[in-house]
């Protein structure tokens, strides 16, 4: 009888030849190894992904230590008796003991051929009696479908000392349940046998002779995904020229090699209706179903994206439902060659027919990317209008700039809604210089076009432009803007009304006349809520936070931030949630709950570039950056506030500047870095301020002023000037009391009682600290004043244990701030609530107050009859207020009219 296997190819059944330059593939190595303890090994990935070259490693580096099998298989192994002879000449080469016999026709009448076959084989398994391995490589060509129910059966009776390892390119239909549930399968897929990045360098120094440059090894990773076949091509198209990275960057994506090994190796191998449908779909970036039979006029969209991700052909699911997908990178960039050089004159309508499909799914962006790609320039005209309306509402400023920016000044002018948003957000992003050329273009195009009512009303909204511009960029004088609502503010044209009327309660901010500013922003709100605006809505709502802030009303600002916050976090992460999550971040920062603040800084900072306006972006890296410091990491504190100095720098936002100047002042003093501080202090020529006598006498109170002078002060105090750092931190705080900002003299006053300590007068100190809590009694120093004034807490710790506090601190302020005031068993008296404390006596301005509110005279009614500003009234009757220990108008009058009875 001659030799059974002398019909069967030697090189089926056996690895093939590898590249003679290999990397280790430990990790998968060691997955495959751990695996063939148990029943089935699953290799799936797509072509060129090494699979092959992985087994081959293996089998070769074990061969010696197993009885091992192989067989590769191909297309004419669809036939039974075919594929069952290669598989019992392959067990038979490793094992000559194998008894199987394979009759040369499978359709005998005896009994049904697969099934005889099947039975025949696993007869011969069991009687081996000894461990063995068996490898079947593409198993992806097996198309008969009965065959891979065979060898499904084969797999789920093979007697337990037989294992198997089988490689497809895609998941096989085989019964793999039981294998599941019994943990008798390991499965690797294209992430296993992806190159990583040391795998790349590893490879590419075998290939190109040389070190691969870090950045180059993740262009290369990042672009290819891993891929081994396109990696490798890259390398080798790379290592033929002298810049291995020039070459690089020129050879993925258009290298000819990967083109021609995708279309000999892909397409040649699809249907023509596949091979149509990939060419067609690479038009979008990522594809769902129902786009693709928009795109291609079919109905099979759905199913066509199911069957080539089970195939896996370069195709990757974005998401759990898999209902989005992508082509692999290198695999887009082919199938895009193919698109132009096939169907070039359907491209057009192709990315026209996707804008229309994202547009309708409200996926702004990219129905704008394929309405440009189109050439329909009507078409993005209007989609531009449309896009920018809703992005006007919800704050996408940046979405705004950036896609009217591809139109013409021609074509901007001829849509009105596009070239209002875009001023507006120039304005609003701080451009004022761009914003200021646009709108004097739009103007003079206004004079020559031909009267209509659209001309009328694109002329009054130009009008309201220039003075949002004017009210913002600070380029009109303040006397020139009237910050009172007018008649024509109730026009509902875009958000132009609302939005003026939030710029006019910033002007007002900013001048601290805080009543009409909350005039301004209440009416601005609500004309901005009928108009479904939230981003403007949000923003007066920050403005509004910003006066109960200066004027001490803590408990108001937190809760409108609270309030803000819990709105905007019902939908996404937008700029609206960025504001709001900001000034969140600010409070939480501000009551020592410093854990919520810096989670709530860390989420933001990535999406500060959707930030419109400075001061969102300035106060998250002011927080942050005081955090940082709080927890001893100087150095990123450090960083953060050079990155804010560079941005704040190059918008030339010198109000914002003049807190990164005290922040790196204070730092430097916290470091214990006196060239630091004077490095800072020169960059900032506060010396050279200082001698031109600009904190010499109070003035009107603006904060770079205010900020630049306090920076110098802790200047003057490092030196031991303490006289005149006193002077001009007096200075500071006359102005701001006469501002009516509560909380920027709380903080001067602090400074000022850590100075007075400095200069060895603890009485002065202490007073100062009295005065600084009697501004907020129910609330004491906010975290704010202790970190911008080092060395309070030693000034507060000392009063307390000497029960030289005036005021009684409410326990909820105590418990919170004990990580500062050193409370505790052991920590200094009085600082609990003291009954027996002395109430600092009323001034004669105050006792004036005290009678005439006896009275039960109104604030307006006070106001004339003691001829002081309604503002300075409130203030008066404030500290009024808390020396009496009272929180209502009622309790104060009682207690008023008590005290003046005793007196009497």
């Amino acid at each position: 009888m001659g030799d059974p296997l002398s019909h069967l190819l030697p090189t089926k059944l056996s690895p093939p030849r590898t590249a003679s330059v290999l990397v280790s593939r430990s990790a998968a190595l060691r997955k495959i190894e751990r695996g063939v303890g148990g029943t089935l090994v699953l290799v799936t990935a797509p072509l060129g992904s090494g699979k092959t070259t992985l087994l081959t490693q293996w089998y070769r580096e074990v061969g010696g230590s197993r009885l091992l099998a192989w067989l590769s298989l191909d297309e004419r192994d669809n036939a039974p008796e075919r594929f069952f002879s290669y598989l019992v000449g392959a067990i038979r080469r490793a094992a000559p003991e194998f008894d199987a016999y394979i009759a040369s026709q499978l359709d005998a009448q005896v009994a049904p051929p697969l099934d005889h076959a099947t039975t025949v084989v696993l007869r011969s398994l069991w009687n081996l009696g000894r461990e063995l391995v068996v490898v079947i490589d593409d198993f992806h060509v097996l198309r008969e479908r009965s065959l891979v129910r065979a060898f499904s059966y084969l797999l789920d009776h093979a007697p337990p000392h037989v294992h198997w390892i089988v490689s497809s390119r895609s998941p096989p239909e085989l019964d793999l349940a039981k294998l599941k549930l019994t943990e008798q399968l390991v499965t690797l897929d294209g992430r296993d046998l992806g190159l990583d990045g040391g795998a790349i360098h590893e490879l590419g120094q075998r290939l190109c002779g040389a070190a691969l440059k870090p950045e180059d090894v993740e262009y290369l990773r990042t672009r290819t995904e891993g891929w081994v076949a396109g990696v490798k091509l890259a390398l080798l198209t790379a290592g033929e020229h002298a810049s291995v990275s020039d070459a690089l960057r020129k050879a993925v994506g258009s290298n000819h090699d990967v083109a021609r090994y995708l279309a000999d190796v892909v397409l040649r191998e699809q249907t023509e209706e596949v091979h149509a449908f990939l060419v067609l779909s690479s038009v979008v970036d990522r594809l769902n179903g129902e786009l693709c039979n928009a795109l291609l006029g079919i109905t099979q969209g759905p199913a066509l994206l199911a069957e080539l991700e089970r195939a896996q052909l370069f195709i990757q699911s974005l998401d759990t439902q898999q209902q989005w997908y992508r082509y692999h990178p290198l695999f887009l960039d082919f199938l895009r060659t193919q698109l132009a050089c096939t169907y070039g004159d359907r491209i057009p309508r192709l990315h026209r027919a996707a804008s229309a499909w994202f547009a309708e799914h409200a996926l702004p962006d990219e129905a704008l990317t394929h309405a440009f790609a189109s050439g329909d320039r009507s078409w993005c005209l209007e989609l531009t209008a449309r896009c920018a309306e809703a992005w006007m509402r919800e704050g996408e400023i940046a979405s705004v700039l950036h896609w009217t920016a591809k139109l013409t000044a021609e074509e901007t002018f001829h849509s009105p809604a596009i070239c209002v948003a875009r001023i507006a957000c120039l304005i609003l992003s701080r451009g004022f210089a761009p914003a200021s050329l646009a709108l004097q273009d739009a103007q003079s195009r206004l004079q020559t076009a031909a009267a209509d009512p659209e001309r009328e009303r694109l002329a009054r909204q130009l009008s309201r432009l220039a003075l949002l511009h004017a009210v913002l960029s600070d380029s009109a004088p303040a006397s020139d803007i009237e910050l009172e609502a007018s008649p024509g503010d109730e026009d509902p044209d875009v958000f132009m009304a609302g939005a003026v009327l939030a710029a006019k309660a910033y002007q007002a901010l900013r001048q601290n006349r805080f009543d009409a500013m909350r005039r301004l922003a209440s009416v601005a709100r609500e004309t901005l809520a009928g108009l479904n605006n939230p981003y403007m809505v949000g923003y007066t709502d920050v403005l509004i936070v910003l006066a109960d802030r200066a004027q001490g009303h803590m408990k108001d600002a937190s809760d409108r931030c609270e309030a803000a916050f819990e709105r905007a976090s019902r939908g996404r992460r937008n700029p609206v949630w960025v504001n709001a999550a900001t000034a969140l971040a600010n409070t939480r920062y501000d009551q020592n709950r410093l854990d919520e603040a810096e989670a709530l800084c860390i989420e933001v900072l990535p999406l500060l570039s959707q930030a419109a306006v400075f001061e969102t972006f300035a106060v998250a890296y002011l927080v942050l950056a005081r955090l940082k410091a709080i927890r001893g990491k100087y150095a990123e504190a450090w960083q953060l506030l050079d990155y804010l100095h560079s941005v704040l720098e190059c918008g030339h936002q010198t109000r914002f500047l003049a807190h990164v100047c005290g922040e790196k002042i204070r730092l430097s003093l916290v470091e214990q870095s006196p060239a630091r501080m004077k490095a800072v202090a020169r960059e900032f020529d506060l010396g050279e301020r200082m001698r031109r006598g600009e904190w010499s006498e109070r003035r009107f109170y603006d904060e770079t002023w205010e900020q630049l002078g306090v920076a110098q002060a802790w200047v003057l105090m490092a030196k031991g000037r303490h006289d005149r750092a006193h002077g001009l931190l007096e200075t500071l705080r006359a102005s701001a009391h006469d501002a009516g900002c509560v909380a920027r003299e709380t903080a001067l006053l602090a400074a000022l009682a850590v100075c007075h300590w400095r200069a060895g007068d603890p009485a002065a100190a202490f007073a100062a600290v009295n005065r600084g809590f009697a501004l907020v009694p129910r609330f004491g120093f906010s975290r704010g004043v202790f970190d911008e004034t080092p060395g309070l807490q030693e000034v507060i710790v000392a009063a307390a244990t000497q029960r030289k506090l005036s005021h009684v601190l409410p326990a909820r302020y105590t418990e919170r701030y004990q990580d500062l005031l050193s409370l505790g068993p052991s920590g200094p008296a009085g600082i609990t609530p003291l009954p027996s404390a002395p109430l600092e006596p009323l001034t004669e301005r105050e006792l004036q107050m005290l009678k005439l509110l006896a009275q039960g005279l109104s604030n307006q009614e006070i106001s004339e009859r003691s001829n002081v500003a309604l503002s300075t009234t409130k203030w008066h009757l404030r500290n009024v207020f808390s020396k009496l220990e009272v929180t209502t108008r009622t309790a104060a009058i009682v207690k008023a009219r008590e005290r003046l009875a005793r007196n009497l």
